[in-house]
């Protein structure tokens, strides 16, 4: 029987590298999954020496090795592993991911292969021993060094696929010079199990890859794709059934309320008797967001701990012109008002650190987040109705505004190398406090029900004066009084505010 190593540098719950092992295995081959990244790796580390050896130890007997490469950030660690194993097993190594799909060619310089389309037909294929230029969607360099890429397959047709159960038996976590086989440390899974219940976002957002994938994929199929409810519950049954501690469920569907409303109901109410957990959180477009619907989770009494929703920018401007999005202020109040008098605590996702922001779009920002706070807060009963997300921009190959960036000359050609092989889009590092970080702070502070919330709600208010607004943004007062942060009173107040999640 032959056998595939997979190789996966993402979080465990990769659900990509389980359709892809579940697909390989209903074929009759041997299947299995090694995940390098546990919960509180940082992505940005390069396995140790022990670490490859061990991996490569594992894979001196396989007959393929695919490496999966969900976002740019895993790019050095994916060449590390793929140098390390090339020079010491007889395998073939292929690499897989959204990246790989929207840049083939490029992915050439690092791998022998790559999969140009979605690659559970690529690497059956692979395995199955044909030859490489009849399999649709491979990529590899011919004997003269040019560079072949095999026509995209069509999409493939998610439930006529088997039940993507993540691999417990043949699943192993790499630690130093360990493998831990999953089965026996099931503890080590987070205890919420993550599924997306529908492949595929409708919008095209400047900043997001989906706008590549919408083109590679044109006509390949449908590219929404939703998943029949039976499937998605005969996985999380197993789920339940093999993972003890397991407490709620994640759906990461780019937007859980586009499904129609029939169908809905049908989810939830099989979701009712069958799973009955809470959910960690949904995600959802702030359009597709109906009372209809919320009352059908409240009629089914589903839980979850909150909504989440892309804001993105508070500026008309901003979201249409460099984000490609629609924002309708008042329709985002109306809905966020709806939702909180429901109950549902809302996270919202910010773009900040933004250059092609112009003061006028920021002042256009801090009133939209004046005016959600003063809507918000009376008709909302619980004590965090919304808490907004804040993001660093960063410009991924093969994106629109990575493009336009270059063009405008906002990031230097060597980019990726500086910034996407170094950090992520958390504001968390020193250089990102600003006055965008100290507004959304306010308001997260404001909206709350606690003991700071009148005091920063007063604070936002002060803030949208013009005068004091233009006087503030001039003097970019935020980063002047950076130079105080070892000040003990000045520490001791921000790690207060940090400790209750406040900034």
């Amino acid at each position: 029987m032959k056998h595939a190593v997979l190789i996966n540098n993402s979080y465990i719950e990769n659900t990509s590298v389980r359709y892809l092992g579940a697909h390989l295995k209903s074929k009759g081959y041997r299947v299995s999954v090694v995940h390098y990244e546990g919960s509180k790796d940082d992505v940005f580390n390069l396995l140790p020496a022990e670490s490859l050896q061990r991996l490569a130890d594992y894979c001196e007997r396989c007959d393929l090795v695919g490496i999966s490469l969900l976002t740019t950030h895993q790019l050095e660690r994916s060449i590390q592993i793929n140098d390390y194993l090339k020079d010491r097993i007889a395998a073939p190594i292929i690499w897989g991911g959204v990246p790989v799909m929207c840049s083939p060619r490029d992915y050439l310089q690092y791998a022998d292969l790559i999969c140009a389309g979605e690659g559970e037909g690529v690497m059956a294929a692979l395995l199955e021993g044909r030859d490489w230029a009849d399999i649709a969607g491979l990529g590899y360099l011919l004997p003269d060094g040019r560079v072949q890429v095999n026509p995209i397959p069509e999409l493939i047709d998610l439930n006529q696929q088997p039940v993507p159960l993540m691999e417990l038996d043949h699943g192993y976590l790499l630690r130093g010079n360990e493998l831990l086989r999953l089965r026996e440390h099931v503890k080590l899974l987070r205890p919420s199990y993550l599924r997306m219940t529908i492949r595929g976002c409708p919008y095209a957002c400047s900043y997001c890859i989906n706008s590549r994938l919408k083109q590679i994929f044109h006509r390949k199929g449908p590219f929404i794709r939703f998943i029949d409810t039976e499937l998605v519950m005969q996985e999380l049954e197993w789920a339940v059934a093999n993972i003890p501690h397991l407490k709620s469920v994640t759906l990461d569907d780019d937007d859980f309320f586009m499904r129609p409303k029939a169908d809905f109901e049908t989810f939830l109410d099989a979701y009712r008797r069958r799973i009955n957990l809470p959910f960690y959180y949904l995600q959802a477009t702030i359009r597709q967001v109906r009372e209809s619907k919320l009352k059908l989770m409240q009629q089914y009494g589903i839980r979850m701990r909150f909504l989440k929703i892309g804001l993105q920018s508070a500026s008309r401007r901003v979201s249409r012109e460099i984000f490609d999005r629609e924002f309708d202020p008042d329709l985002f109040i109306e809905k966020l008002k709806l939702l909180a008098a429901y109950d549902v605590s809302v996270v919202l996702d910010v773009i900040s650190d933004n250059p092609y922001d112009t003061p006028a779009d920021k002042y256009e920002a801090l009133l939209f987040y004046r005016n959600m706070l003063q809507s918000i807060r009376p008709v909302a009963s619980i004590a965090r109705p919304v808490k907004i997300y804040d993001h660093k921009l960063m410009y991924y190959p093969d994106t629109k505004l990575y493009k336009k960036a270059r063009r405008d000359d906002m990031i230097p050609e060597d980019y990726i190398e500086k910034v996407l092989l170094k950090r992520n889009t958390v504001r968390k590092h020193d250089e990102d406090l600003d006055n965008d970080t100290l507004v959304i702070a306010l308001f997260n502070i404001a909206v709350r029900k606690s003991r700071f919330a009148l005091l920063a709600g007063a604070l936002l208010e002060l803030l949208c004066y013009r005068p004091l607004f233009r006087l503030y943004t001039r003097l970019d007062i935020v980063r002047r009084a950076y130079k105080f942060r070892n000040v003990p009173f000045v520490t001791r107040i921000v790690h207060n505010l940090q400790k209750e999640g406040l900034w």
